[in-house]
């Protein structure tokens, strides 16, 4: 590292405590998907201070599906019943949510994202750094062993929802800033930041962004990549299904007329239905594994002594980008499931076809290797900020690099404090030295990336 690069890591280590402190109290604003306005307010007054020009911006759905209708989603609140209520038998249009009687999901209204800036003296590189700050609902709460909203300490840990998913990310990217205003760094290329809603079940607050024609030379998306080593190139994309399958209700008693069986329980062929999307799997990964599919709920039938006259399953498919990027990778595994439950040789099956409907959809994104240039930067101030080989990976799930870098042709990495596996989870936490030394990293990778360093 270079004198200031050495400044900015000592600046840090003396700021542990306060950025301790500011993370716990963003924890302690409840953001669930749909009311993230007060942690926007929080993290704008944050950045204001040091210097940061700041501006809420909505995003425009009209706007968003007019520009990229394969992916545009709808609008999503963490509460029963508005989280994913739509189903589409291919794709959603602004004029089926505008015909649907849910308001609330029509519009962004207060539901700003929050963009901030910083103008560079000329001939550097841009660069976008991109968070979210909704979170998942808590779930059962007496489940938990730690108070959602308490932003406890234990042993090195933070805990309470949006620890890791990912208001640490957002208050990696907001110190890694601080730090470098606070020094009177100067940076050539201009920085935007990027406090953006509805990650989860939509990915609108990105999308609407892009839509809006926010850009830059290069994106990194301070999402939990691993151990502060890790460096993800790509996510996985997700197709959200639900499958109907009808039977004939009939009392158990009178299952057969003679030999003619005339109760069928639609739960009874929900196996078949299952059987045949596994063996798709199964087809897919024969080589390696390029899909994980999961059957997540099933329900159907009204009383034992009855067939079942219909029976419902909810899954969904998470891809790997082999298996297609941007739309291109949504329409095939669509078109694998379509073809898995609408093929089945059983009689009953092909004259009373199941229903199947979409309930969400996320496209896939792989990094270009011609260029990555960012990932270059990223793996090189790991390994002299923390002393380690960087790793290289694919994130499990999806998240709002695809919209950067699909929808918006801008070369987007993932690197941020946690884990990912403990997204979304009873007492989910975050390691506070992990955070601090993202901060490091991310702090010493925008001088050098918008210095061209």
């Amino acid at each position: 590292m270079d004198r200031i690069e050495s400044q900015i890591v000592q600046y840090i280590d003396g700021h542990k405590e306060s950025y301790i402190a500011f993370l716990q109290d963003l924890v302690r604003i409840p953001s669930i998907t749909g009311y993230e306005k007060d942690a926007q307010e929080f993290v704008r007054k944050k950045i204001e201070e040091f210097g940061v020009e700041t501006e809420f911006l909505e995003p425009d759905l009209k706007k968003m599906f007019e520009k990229f209708p394969e992916v545009a989603q709808v609008p999503s609140i963490g509460e029963e019943g508005l989280d994913m209520p739509l189903m589409t038998d291919d794709k959603f249009t602004y004029e089926q949510i505008m015909a649907s009687p849910y308001d609330r999901l029509k519009s962004y209204k207060d539901r700003p994202n929050l963009i901030g800036r910083i103008k560079g003296t000329g001939g550097g590189r841009s660069l976008i750094l991109n968070g979210h700050i909704d979170t998942v609902p808590i779930g059962d709460r007496s489940k938990w062993k730690h108070d959602p909203f308490g932003a406890e300490i234990e042993d090195g840990k933070m805990y309470g929802r949006g620890s890791v998913d990912m208001k640490g990310g957002i208050a990696t990217m907001v110190f890694a800033v601080e730090a470098l205003q606070k020094l009177g760094i100067k940076l050539k290329g201009d920085l935007m930041m990027q406090s953006v809603v509805n990650e989860e079940h939509a990915g609108g607050g990105s999308l609407g962004a892009v839509a809006a024609g926010l850009t830059a030379d290069a994106a990194i998306v301070v999402e939990p990549s691993g151990n502060n080593y890790m460096v993800e190139d790509g996510s996985n994309g997700g197709v959200y299904w639900q499958v109907v399958i009808k039977g004939r209700e009939a009392h158990a008693g009178y299952r057969w007329k003679g030999k003619e069986l005339y109760g069928v329980s639609a739960n009874e062929k929900s196996s078949l239905v299952i059987a045949s999307l596994l063996k798709m799997e199964s087809e897919v990964n024969k080589d390696e594994t390029l899909m994980s599919f999961c059957v997540g709920k099933l329900h159907g039938g009204t009383y034992a002594t009855a067939s079942a006259p219909e029976c419902v399953i909810n899954g969904v498919a998470y891809f790997y980008p082999q298996l297609g990027t941007g739309p291109a990778g949504i329409n095939k595994v669509k078109k694998l499931i379509r073809d898995a439950v609408m093929n089945i040789d059983d009689p009953w099956l092909k004259a009373n076809p199941p229903e199947l409907k979409f309930q969400h959809y996320d496209d896939a994104y792989k990094l270009d290797s011609s260029k990555d240039a960012v990932m270059q930067t990223v793996k090189g101030c790991i390994r002299d900020v923390l002393d380690k080989e960087p790793g290289v990976k694919v994130a499990g799930g999806g998240c709002d690099a695809r919209h950067l870098g699909n929808q918006g042709g801008i070369p987007a990495v993932v690197y941020g404090p946690g884990t990912a596996l403990l997204a979304h989870s009873t007492d989910e936490y975050i390691e506070l030295d992990d955070y601090i030394k993202a901060i490091k990293v991310l702090a010493v990778a925008i001088y050098r990336w918008c210095n061209g360093i």
